[in-house]
């Protein structure tokens, strides 16, 4: 019984004492490693692709459904780089689209996407015409 009350008491004290020295975590902590921890002779360089805003957002959130490329994927079989797609609506039908969706196939995205984010996809998608 004696050693329960002092294990309590020990486990008590360690837990009322403020830890020193304990700084906020940020992200700028590791943005930027001072060199004599980096071996830059060892980080691979690697080419980044060249991407616009709408292509990045499109294969974030269109890719998966519409195709890398935009000529259709598994569940859609609609091309946008077809000329008789790109003739046959306007940019505000587009912009209304991935806005409202289409349903029951395709989600609306107006509640996750800006303005300026929808006009960046509608301007990718013009951009797939043949």
């Amino acid at each position: 019984m004696l050693i329960r009350v002092m294990a309590a008491c020990l486990l008590l004290a360690a837990c009322s004492s403020e830890p020193r020295d304990l700084r906020v975590w940020t992200p700028e902590d590791h943005a930027h490693l001072p060199d004599n921890l980096v071996d830059r002779n060892r980080v691979p360089q690697q080419e980044l692709p060249d991407l616009t805003v709408g292509e990045l957002l499109w294969q974030r959130n269109c890719a998966r459904c519409h195709g890398t490329d935009g000529r259709g994927g598994p569940q859609v079989k609609l091309s946008f780089a077809s000329a008789a797609w790109q003739e046959s609506i306007d940019d505000a039908r587009i912009a209304q689209l991935i806005t409202m969706g289409n349903p029951p196939m395709m989600p609306a995205f107006g509640e996750l996407l800006t303005p300026e984010q929808i006009g960046e996809l509608v301007e990718h998608v013009r951009g797939m015409g043949e």
